[in-house]
């Protein structure tokens, strides 16, 4: 049996909480520390699921699925925002939210079905020994791949809202890190790399997180050089996971640099539109350049990192990322 593991790059930098298996997949629990709870949610309660409205919604997922799905992904939220912003602007790309899906529904998906083929294996005893038929009915892997498909096809079906795109959009950055778990869900998804200067990334992620800490971020990370550190290991390791899906799908795969989107803004664009195999014309390269920069006014200049670098975070990031960066010819 296969086993993946997912793991979490969010808010700018790597944790994990102690590690599970369930079902063939290793989980590394979300790495991103909670500033706000809110209440459980409440399912919405719709119509009765009649035979009618079960065929229904499996010939919408159907249709879905048979749209260009590109899943936007990378160690920068500045980043992959701009590019989703810009992507759903065009009229015939639906470009919306994030999905978490490896990070967050994943692993609770597989743990319930683990949880389930246990229980329905002790009943199964149970009845043997009484002398009654009866045999454990448990999911096999297949069946969950099957769930995980499922779920992540009604999440992007909310998010259509009745329209009917040529290309289906999801940004999740996390998902960087687990782009083989959805290979294997989703083998027709086309990724979506951006990337930025890591030492840039680790600077807006560093002053991100201590505005929205509520006093544990600066303990765990008493210094900046603490936290580059820590950065450039995630950094490598999520540049590394999409270049090498990169290596093994040339077809499935883009990467764009956001030195570029600031540098060359309208070939960026018109790369991704043409990505998503939809129209491209002047017009609407400036149309969706300019929502992007509107919607998501982000600082991605290249190279701030040099007025917060001193010299042991720059000889920290240079250990684990140095070579990565001559890579991508940045200026190390």
């Amino acid at each position: 049996m296969h086993e993946y593991c997912l793991h979490v790059l969010a808010l700018g930098f790597l944790s994990t909480y102690p590690s599970g298996q369930t079902d063939g997949y290793t989980i590394c629990g979300p790495g991103f520390r909670v500033v706000a709870v809110r209440p459980r949610s409440r399912f919405k309660k719709d119509a009765p699921l009649t035979q009618s409205a079960f065929t229904v919604a499996h010939d919408r997922l159907r249709d879905l699925f048979d749209k260009r799905l590109v899943l936007i992904v990378g160690a920068t939220r500045w980043g992959t925002a701009w590019v989703q912003q810009c992507m759903d602007t065009h009229p015939d790309i639906c470009a919306k939210g994030e999905g978490h899906f490896t990070d967050v529904l994943f692993p609770k998906i597989a743990k319930a079905f683990d949880d389930y083929n246990l229980e329905s294996e002790k009943i199964g005893n149970r009845l043997q020994l009484a002398g009654l038929p009866g045999n454990a009915a448990g999911y096999t892997y297949n069946d969950v791949d099957h769930m995980l498909k499922t779920a992540i096809g009604l999440a992007l079906d909310r998010w259509l809202d009745g329209r009917d795109p040529i290309c289906l959009v999801e940004k999740t950055p996390e998902h960087v890190l687990s782009l083989d778990v959805l290979d294997r869900v989703l083998p027709h998804a086309h990724i979506l790399h951006v990337v930025r200067d890591g030492r840039d990334e680790a600077v807006s992620a560093w002053e991100f997180n201590l505005g929205i800490s509520r006093g544990d971020f600066p303990k765990q990370y008493p210094t900046f050089a603490d936290f580059v550190e820590t950065f450039a290991q995630a950094w490598g390791r999520s540049i590394g996971s999409a270049r090498a899906f990169g290596r093994r799908h040339p077809d499935r795969y883009l990467e764009i640099r956001c030195d570029d989107i600031t540098g060359a803004t309208a070939d960026v664009v018109q790369t991704v539109l043409g990505y998503a195999q939809v129209e491209v014309t002047p017009e609407i390269i400036q149309a969706c350049a300019d929502a992007a920069w509107d919607v998501s006014p982000l600082d991605l200049e290249h190279g701030i990192w040099k007025s917060t670098f001193d010299d042991q975070a720059h000889r920290l990031f240079k250990r684990h990322g140095g070579e990565l960066l001559k890579l991508l010819d940045f200026d190390a």
